[in-house]
């Protein structure tokens, strides 16, 4: 018999699904009934489904921050390079300005007339407008490149708004997980040891069996990395060494076994060779939810590793029950082989 508490936060929970159902939800998860333990597990996988969204523009917010950081960081040194440039150009025209101009303006046919050696002034003329002409090129030249430096400042100025709004995304998006986390984890303290268990550890085991299988030394050692971490914390944005997110915990394990990878499970789901899920092989990254935003390792026997969420963090698990838990299987890719 669920109290009336428990009824009240489960109650609580379908009203937030119902909320969300146009984006992660469907016709079984809108008619779950909220005082069964089937509906508390259809509160469970659409919350674990929502935060697997935000996880997703978390890190892809993340990479456009980096992005953007890197793309402002090597504009300081242009725009260090090409103000030298303007202050030499501006220095310049002001010397050939000074020079030009020290005839206080008097025109060159009054200069003509009243300069006692006719000849000498000709010649002096010839120099003036021959000063002039480079004058012209400075002061061009200039202004192009002033125009440079101007175009620089703006690129420099937009890199630094794209990553003060990746910022702001991050942050946004931190919260609100945290919010369906918390919901999450009040679900669950709500519930019976063994029901709680039946939710979260359904399929879950312990064990480093799958290393050996991989079809070569770069995946076995990713899917020895990746099952060392069995145990360890889930954290956003994290790539280890004791905590991880989904995709986080698959670029460190490659990153063991020296191959770099994206950390965005979207972003993986279009690297590698394609595979079908009755090809699996240990080290191949599975998908989930469409669109893509959880990823985890397949590391033989049916089993699978990945951050689940903050209430488990890193468990091994079997695909099929991670399946029948609530999360769409979406594909999978071969990295390496």
């Amino acid at each position: 018999m669920l109290s009336r508490g428990r009824k009240y936060l489960l109650s609580a929970a379908a009203t937030s699904l119902a909320a969300s159902l146009v984006l992660f939800g469907g016709p079984a998860v809108a008619k779950a009934d909220p005082t069964t333990v089937a509906g508390a597990k259809a509160a469970i996988a659409q919350l674990e489904a929502e935060i697997g969204h935000m996880e997703e523009q978390y890190a892809e917010a993340k990479l456009t921050k980096e992005a953007a950081e890197q793309r402002s960081e090597a504009l300081k040194a242009d725009l260090a390079s090409q103000q030298a440039k303007v202050d030499a150009l501006h220095e310049q025209a002001a010397e050939f300005a000074r020079a030009s101009f020290q005839s206080g303006g008097v025109d060159t046919t009054t200069r003509l007339f009243t300069s006692g050696d006719p000849d000498s002034f000709l010649q002096q003329v010839t120099t003036v407008a021959k000063v002039d002409e480079n004058i012209n090129q400075v002061l061009q030249q200039y202004q192009a490149e002033q125009a440079n430096l101007d175009d620089l400042k703006r690129a420099s100025d937009a890199e630094a708004s794209n990553a003060a709004q990746a910022i702001d995304e991050m942050t946004k998006l931190t919260a609100e997980a945290k919010e369906k986390a918390a919901a999450q984890a009040e679900v669950l303290a709500r519930l019976s040891d063994g029901d709680r268990a039946e939710l979260t550890d359904n399929g879950v085991a312990t064990g480093a069996s799958g290393a050996s299988e991989a079809t070569n030394a770069t995946t076995r050692q990713a899917v020895a990395y990746a099952l060392a971490q069995v145990g360890d914390a889930y954290v956003w944005g994290a790539e280890g060494p004791n905590a991880f997110d989904c995709s986080g915990l698959m670029v460190a394990a490659y990153r063991s076994a020296g191959v770099s990878i994206t950390h965005s499970a979207i972003g993986l789901s279009g690297t590698g060779r394609s595979v079908s899920k009755s090809d699996l092989q240990p080290g191949d990254l599975i998908f989930w939810y469409s669109p893509v935003h959880h990823v985890g390792m397949y590391v033989g026997g049916g089993m699978m590793v990945h951050a689940r969420n903050v209430n488990v963090g890193v468990v091994k698990q079997s695909v099929d029950s991670y399946i029948k838990a609530g999360a769409p299987y979406s594909g999978a890719v071969r990295i390496v082989g």
